[in-house]
């Protein structure tokens, strides 16, 4: 039986046999299946351009700078390719001259000087208040006492959905009129104290009168008795968006909002970044990037004042 070829003529089984010994050595530095599938994917494409652009068989010691640089426009101007995924095939291509020459295949790399693709800085996803209150409102109809103390702690803090299923009943201090809630597992290790609002203090501790006796010191306690998983609440958020006819609604979607409107509210970086637990204001400045619905304000706002008219 004899072998496939591209269409310069070279055989897809070398090269197919090529890019799964660079796949081999990826899972021994054990990268995710995910970004395997997505390497080969990527490394195959460049390929099969290689060839038919070129007539010539794919090989690493042929690939020249010139050629990555061709391929970026390729895929920028003929592939009308975003630049997160031009820059996220250049990586794989990065990633794969680096082995190959590491393993004596190419002497050079022909992806070091090729720069990637600047993009627009894009605003996070966050929620405008209207459709916060909608959400909350779902979940006040649809969900029970746990349900809302988690969507409100999420709300009203920012806190990531690794750090509120890490939560224990020891985190939580709540008074009459002040709460706070301590996060000991934040990125990085990073510890912080964040104060409670009214609506997060009364919603936890109506949870607490009718939260299940368990051995387990979890704040916040799943449907088998242990604490609740990151997943668990994600599926949690996720579906009461869906009820509540928004679409693309996560955990983290929260925490973009709670920065979002922070900033709106007229705190500084400084201190929006403590709260959220940044490393760095660069993070943090983020929030300052207009949506698409700010920019859409501020056209609305001229042409009521008659400046566009």
């Amino acid at each position: 039986m004899s072998k496939r070829t591209t269409k310069s003529g070279g055989s897809r089984e070398d090269i197919d046999q090529l890019v799964g010994r660079f796949l081999t050595d990826l899972e021994r530095q054990e990268t995710s299946p995910r970004t395997r599938v997505a390497y080969r994917l990527d490394v195959l494409h460049f390929a099969d351009w290689f060839a038919q652009t070129l007539g010539e068989t794919f090989s690493p010691e042929a690939v020249t700078p010139t050629d990555v640089r061709e391929y970026r426009g390729y895929l920028l101007n003929v592939e009308r390719r975003q630049p997160a995924t031009v820059n996220r095939r250049l990586a794989a291509l990065k990633r794969f001259f680096g082995w190959a020459k590491a393993t004596g295949l190419t002497k050079e790399l022909p992806t070091e000087n090729v720069k990637g693709v600047a993009s627009a800085l894009r605003a996070p996803h966050w929620l405008e208040k209207r459709d916060v209150d909608r959400l909350i409102r779902t979940v006040e109809r649809h969900g029970n006492t746990r349900d809302l103390a988690i969507v409100l702690t999420l709300r009203h803090t920012g806190i990531r959905v690794s750090e509120l299923s890490s939560l224990t009943l020891g985190d939580v201090e709540i008074s009459e009129r002040k709460g706070l809630l301590t996060v000991r597992s934040g990125k990085g290790g990073k510890f912080r104290v964040l104060p409670l609002n009214s609506d997060a203090r009364q919603a936890i501790t109506a949870y607490k009168k009718v939260r299940p006796t368990v051995s387990v010191d979890s704040l916040f306690i799943g449907q088998r008795g242990d604490g609740v998983s990151s997943r668990a609440v994600e599926l949690l958020v996720t579906k009461y968006a869906r009820i509540a006819n928004l679409e693309h609604v996560t955990p983290h979607t929260l925490r973009h909002t709670f920065g979002k409107h922070a900033l709106d509210a007229g705190a500084d970086l400084v201190s929006v970044a403590a709260l959220l637990g940044h490393h760095s204001l660069v993070t943090t400045a983020i929030y300052t990037t207009p949506s698409q619905r700010d920019l859409e304000r501020v056209v609305e706002k001229l042409e009521q004042n008659g400046d566009l008219r």
